[in-house]
């Protein structure tokens, strides 16, 4: 895609100062028809016709508003992130700016040649080998059949793929399918550079190679512009961050700010829909006696009245980090008195892994004589359990296990962690290392550069 290029629609606004942008979008918006097709109805080309001509049922048409109102000025050399759940407008942004889609309010100016990374090897034709696609997809690029030439050998290296070069590409795997595509759009020696959730094209040594590749054309001042679900790799490579909603904008500015708002965000909608399945859950569990009687069992001496999960500050949530302190709260109440008592609590892994169980009798907790209603605490000082979705189990029962009251499943929470550890367990650890004096210089020659990566 290349030359400069300006969409006008409906819009009074100047663009005087766009030619220090490579991308200007000023007050653009755009929606989408909505094709809604009724339950268990169909359409035959009979009923159309005669649709045509007798008319029928008027349909009230809907729009969905992917793009509201957005501005963006992205200076040449500059590097910009969108983040955002999906659905909330990002690729159609993308499109709107490469000329996919057209805008139906504001400007945008695109100043340079667009290699945009977003259906890599869209325009490939599968009887054509893969020399006859890359000239194929060069001119569709820009390129002059003589640049094309130039950069041949360049680009079939970088894709790693000399020896099927001229077989038809269906018969290659997707990963060198996506290959080729990626080597043909960053060789276009392109002004600016799109990038949607493409990085994955290959094996992990391919990958790597891909990422030093785009930090190479970011460092020669090419304008990047990035949409990812991998916040990681914004951070690193952006200069500034948007973060979209439902085709507005909610927040720009510096990566890292911008990054941690979206995650607190995100943290607390995932724990409000919590919340909200736990008691969609509830009423099940009143309208179906059956699936309470599964989830709750015991003769009732004493009875668990309520359970919840606290932070540090006495706060109930359903969320919590690795590592933060958590307090489960359980109320009770006495109906009979009774000579031994237990309290117990129990951790599952969503998927039945029982992660954690105690109760006090095993630890040789002495219980004081309890008054008619209470609360019994069990505090953690340290919830170190890898992310992952778990169910809380409380009970209280006689120091045999006769229950009294069992309450399976009462609580889901959620633990998340800014590292992606495997497992269930994040025990408390640090890392160490020591390195011989012959091989310190080696060593600290290969810090830096995986500090640098």
């Amino acid at each position: 895609m290349t030359g400069n290029r300006t969409v006008k629609v409906a819009s009074a606004v100047s663009t005087a100062s766009s030619v220090d942008y490579s991308i200007d979008m000023v007050a653009v918006s755009k929606k989408f028809k909505r094709a809604t097709i009724k339950k268990a109805g169909y359409t035959t080309i009979k009923s159309a016709i005669l649709g045509l001509f007798i008319g029928g049922e008027k349909k009230q048409i809907a729009y969905t508003q992917a793009i509201n109102n957005f501005t963006a000025r992205i200076p040449k050399g500059a590097s910009l992130g969108i983040i955002g759940k999906n659905g909330s407008g990002k690729s159609t942004l993308l499109k709107l700016i490469t000329g996919i889609y057209r805008a139906n309010s504001g400007t945008i100016t695109v100043n340079g040649r667009i290699s945009a990374l977003i259906e890599l090897g869209a325009g490939f034709h599968p009887d054509f080998t893969g020399r006859e696609n890359l000239y194929l997809g060069g001119i569709m690029h820009g390129l002059k059949r003589e640049e094309i030439d130039s950069r041949f050998n360049e680009i079939v290296q970088f894709a790693e793929l000399e020896n099927v070069i001229d077989d038809p590409v269906r018969t290659y795997s997707s990963g060198m399918y996506m290959r080729l595509g990626f080597s043909l759009a960053i060789h276009t020696d392109p002004d600016i550079l799109i990038i949607d959730e493409v990085l994955a094209v290959g094996d992990a040594g391919f990958v790597n190679k891909c990422k030093e590749k785009i930090e190479e054309l970011r460092k020669a001042g090419k304008t990047l512009l990035l949409v990812s679900h991998d916040l990681g790799a914004v951070e690193r490579w952006c200069d500034e961050v948007i973060w979209l909603h439902n085709g507005t904008e909610m927040d720009r500015g510096n990566p890292r700010r911008v990054i941690d708002k979206y995650r607190q965000w995100i943290e607390k909608k995932e724990e409000r829909d919590l919340i909200s399945e736990e008691d969609l859950g509830l009423k099940e569990d009143i309208a179906l006696e059956e699936k309470q009687i599964s989830a709750r069992w015991g003769s009732r001496e004493i009875e668990i009245t309520s359970t919840r999960m606290k932070d540090k500050d006495g706060n109930e949530h359903a969320l919590f980090h690795t590592g933060d302190p958590v307090t489960i709260e359980i109320d009770y109440k006495v109906n009979e008195v009774v000579a031994e008592i237990a309290f117990g609590i129990g951790i599952n892994r969503a998927d039945g892994l029982v992660v954690h169980g105690t109760n006090t009798d095993i630890e040789r907790i002495i219980i004081p004589p309890l008054d008619k209603m209470g609360t019994a605490s069990y505090q953690i000082e340290s919830i170190d359990l890898v992310a992952g979705s778990y169910l809380l189990d409380v009970a209280v029962h006689r120091r045999d296990g006769y229950p009294y009251d069992y309450h399976q499943g009462v609580l889901k929470f959620l633990v998340r962690s800014e590292f992606a550890q495997a497992g269930v367990f994040a025990p408390q650890h640090s890392w160490s290392f020591s390195v011989s004096s012959k091989g310190s210089e080696l060593g600290s020659e290969s810090a830096r550069r995986q500090a640098q990566s």
